[in-house]
C-alpha cells in the first residue's frame, strides 16, 4: 500500500516538475520574443530618423543651388539713362577665308574658295546699319534699320550670310545671342534666298541691368559662313 502511494506521489512530483520546466521554457521564449520586438522597435525609428536627416540634407542642397546660380536680380530700372560710351569693331574668322572691308557702319565681306575640281565659289555680301542712339531711356520703344546687299553669290553650297543686332551683357559671347539678350533684328540669307533686303527692327531699350558692371552692349554681328565681323556699342547706365 505504501509502495503504491509512494509511486503516485513520485508521478505527481514528476508531472509537476515537467509542468514547471515547460512553463519556464515558454516564459523564456516569451522573453526572447519580447526582447527581439523591443530591438526592432528601437531600430526602426533610428532608420527613419537617418533617412529623414538625409532627406533634409537633400532639401537644403536644393534650396541653396538657386541662390548660388541666381546672379544679379533682374529688377526693373526706374529712371536713369543708358549713355553710349564707346564703339569697337573686330573680326572673328572661324575658317579665316573672308576678307572684310569696313567703312564706319558699312561693311563688305568677301568669301571665296576653290573646290577639288578647281571651281571657284564666291559669296560676297554688303552690310549697312543705322547709327544707334547715343542715349536712351530704359524701356523706351525704339527701332534700328539694317540693309543687306547681295554682291555675288556664285555657289550652290548653302552658306548662311546676314546680320544680327541685339543688346547683351558686356561679358557675353558677341557671336551668340543669349537667353537674356534683347533682340533688335535678324536678317539671314542662304543659297536659296539671297535677294537684297532692308529690315527694320523694333525693340524696347533694356530696362534691367545685365550684370554688376552697370553696362550693356549693342552687338552688330555681320557674318558670312563661320566668319564674323562684330561691332559693339557699349552703354553705361547712369542715374
Amino acid at each position: 500500500m505504501k509502495n503504491t502511494k509512494t509511486k503516485i506521489i513520485s508521478k505527481v512530483l514528476l508531472f509537476a516538475a515537467v509542468i514547471a520546466a515547460f512553463t519556464m521554457q515558454i516564459h523564456a521564449q516569451t522573453l526572447i520574443v519580447n526582447e527581439s520586438t523591443t530591438i526592432e522597435n528601437e531600430s526602426t525609428p533610428n532608420v527613419i530618423n537617418i533617412e529623414s536627416n538625409e532627406n533634409k540634407k537633400e532639401t537644403n542642397v536644393v534650396n541653396i543651388e538657386p541662390n548660388e546660380g541666381a546672379g544679379i536680380s533682374k529688377e526693373e530700372l526706374v529712371g536713369g539713362t543708358w549713355v553710349l560710351s564707346g564703339v569697337e569693331s573686330k573680326s572673328y574668322n572661324g575658317i579665316n577665308i573672308t576678307k572684310w572691308q569696313n567703312n564706319n557702319n558699312e561693311l563688305k565681306g568677301n568669301c571665296s574658295w576653290k573646290d577639288v575640281l578647281e571651281i571657284i565659289h564666291t559669296v560676297e555680301s554688303g552690310f549697312k546699319w543705322q547709327d544707334p542712339p547715343k542715349s536712351m531711356q530704359p524701356g523706351s520703344y525704339l527701332n534700328l534699320e539694317a540693309v543687306y546687299t547681295n554682291l555675288d553669290y556664285s555657289t550652290t553650297a548653302s552658306i548662311n550670310t546676314g546680320i544680327k543686332m541685339f543688346y547683351a551683357s558686356t561679358k557675353s559671347d558677341v557671336k551668340t545671342m543669349g537667353a537674356d539678350a534683347v533682340e533688335v533684328l535678324k536678317l539671314n540669307k542662304d543659297n536659296k534666298q539671297y535677294a537684297n533686303e532692308v529690315k527694320k527692327g523694333f525693340y524696347y531699350a533694356p530696362n534691367f541691368l545685365f550684370d554688376e558692371t552697370n553696362k550693356c552692349q549693342l552687338v552688330v554681328d555681320c557674318y558670312v559662313g563661320k566668319d564674323h565681323y562684330v561691332t559693339t556699342y557699349t552703354y553705361v547706365y547712369q542715374q
